[in-house]
């Protein structure tokens, strides 16, 4: 809870019109009192901001409806009105729904484990290294050796590979990278995300180590994976042209970074909008390097 706390309070504020009501309850005030947010890619004065805790129910009721060909809990993390994820406090505030309603779960479920993994993730994107960590050693001794979890167990480990990584223990999670190696090699049923995902811990690991030129290709190759996954304009395959865009700048390709940010840029301003968190941390981004040569 207290990583919450500390994340909820970085967020920017959102600007909320005061005749803003939630598209679920079509009223303002939530049910305990709670105003609304929008944390998608909904534009207009009023389009898109809903209560959490409508988004949360909705969710739960129609667990099995997809968001935009997504998977079976795309409702928790997906707009379905926008079809893009949720991000800043809107994220944050419903993935930590998400976990509180499924941990109350007696026994184990895939419910209760995608629910942990996903706020466990959301917890590593914004930097709480250590409560992700403590997370995903949760799900993984909860689904160990059971096999109807073999993804979610498979995700769990490569993603606490990235939070030791973080953590400043590469040692620990090249170990971790080492001992899956041979599955995401040899077993043809693991998923194109997952070795995405794999890539992009590698990825990290390396930086963390001062090997930005030897994660150059293990990025692109991120890339390459998340745009087959997920598509060429998703979530996942830009912020690994993010990551690959700064691995540029820092090996001294400084064109290529330039280049690369700005079809980032490009494609969210036009699924976005120019106003969206994401687009904004773009330019940024984009700004900083265009200042290295100026």
């Amino acid at each position: 809870e207290m990583a919450f706390e500390r994340i909820l309070s970085k967020e920017p504020k959102i600007d909320v019109p005061d005749d803003a009501q939630c598209y679920i309850s079509l009223d303002h005030d939530g049910p305990d009192g709670g105003a609304v947010l929008r944390g998608c890619a909904c534009r207009g004065p009023s389009a898109g901001f809903a209560h959490v805790d409508c988004l949360a129910e909705m969710a739960r009721r129609d667990k099995f409806m997809t968001v935009a060909g997504r998977g079976r809990m795309s409702r928790w993390t997906y707009c379905a009105v926008c079809y893009q994820m949720f991000t800043g406090a809107l994220e944050v505030s419903i993935d930590r729904s998400h976990w509180r309603h499924f941990r109350q779960a007696t026994t184990n479920s895939v419910d209760k484990c995608e629910a942990l993994t996903t706020l466990a993730r959301t917890l590593l994107e914004h930097k709480e290294f250590t409560a992700a960590d403590r997370l995903y050693e949760g799900a993984l001794r909860d689904v160990a050796g059971d096999a109807i979890y073999r993804d979610i167990l498979l995700q769990a480990q490569i993603s606490r590979a990235g939070a030791l990584s973080n953590m400043g223990r590469p040692r620990d999670a090249f170990e971790i990278l080492t001992r899956l190696q041979p599955m995401m090699v040899e077993e043809p049923g693991v998923r194109v995300a997952r070795h995405a995902d794999y890539n992009k811990v590698i990825t990290a690991t390396l930086v963390n180590v001062g090997r930005a030129e030897d994660a150059l290709p293990v990025a692109a190759r991120a890339v390459e994976l998340s745009t087959i996954a997920n598509g060429p304009q998703s979530r996942e395959a830009l912020d690994g042209m993010c990551v690959q865009a700064q691995l540029f700048a820092a090996v001294g390709r400084v064109q290529e970074a330039k280049a690369m940010l700005g079809h980032v840029l490009a494609a969210r301003t036009r699924l976005l909008g120019p106003l969206h968190e994401m687009t904004r941390k773009t330019q940024d981004a984009l700004r900083r390097i265009e200042a290295r040569t100026a």
